[in-house]
């Protein structure tokens, strides 16, 4: 079975310093309740020569596993990530 990558370019929102602390906290809590079925790369902060603020970089066994997680992690990010773009490929 192969292992599959998704980078993840991603926008952020302009915060005030209530809701970059809100942000802060509630992507401490994603970490501690992330799924295993998704590993989590690395999170990079810029995504020079494009539109977005940076890339996230996942990977999975099944398509069927980051599907589940996409959903429950867009609900949790989307008040101040509106924007992403999604790259998958195939681990050879």
């Amino acid at each position: 079975m192969p292992s599959y990558i998704y980078i993840v370019l991603y926008k952020l929102k302009e915060l005030s310093r209530d809701e970059e602390e809100r942000a802060r906290m509630q992507w401490e809590d994603l970490m501690r309740e992330w799924p295993p079925e998704v590993r989590l790369i690395g999170v990079y902060d810029h995504a020079w020569g494009t539109e977005y603020n940076g890339v996230m970089i996942l990977e999975s066994d099944s398509m069927d596993s980051f599907t589940r997680f996409w959903k429950w992690f867009r609900d949790k990010v989307r008040w101040y990530v509106p924007e992403t773009r999604t790259i998958i490929a195939t681990k050879r």
